[in-house]
């Protein structure tokens, strides 16, 4: 919730920070260092950006970049200020599901 609100709130003035939506969670993914690290009982935050990387200009890049950043730092920081811990867990579910158009 600390990477969502962070992206929300970056969102006022970059709108492309703003299409955020809930992982998919009906996939299993056991062969995966994700799936592994969830296996044994660890928390995990998985930054999925569009696009292939290598088919997207320096600039947008950038921006996915800068997008994964705040979300980190979000979470960084509200574990370090204790806010972390009054952060409503069921707002996690309120994080609208991917749609058509918000996939890539």
């Amino acid at each position: 919730m600390a990477a969502y609100n962070a992206l929300r709130a970056a969102a006022s003035k970059n709108p492309d920070c703003g299409n955020i939506t809930l992982y998919s969670q009906d996939i299993n993914l056991p062969g995966t260092g994700l799936g592994a690290f969830q296996l044994n009982g660890s928390g995990v935050v998985l930054f999925e950006v569009r696009g292939q990387t290598q088919t997207l200009g320096e600039q947008h890049r950038g921006m996915l970049t800068r997008a994964v950043y705040i979300g980190l730092e979000g979470i960084l920081s509200s574990v370090a200020s204790g806010q972390a811990d009054h952060l409503d867990p069921a707002a996690y579910d309120r994080i609208p599901p991917p749609t058509a158009a918000s996939r890539p």
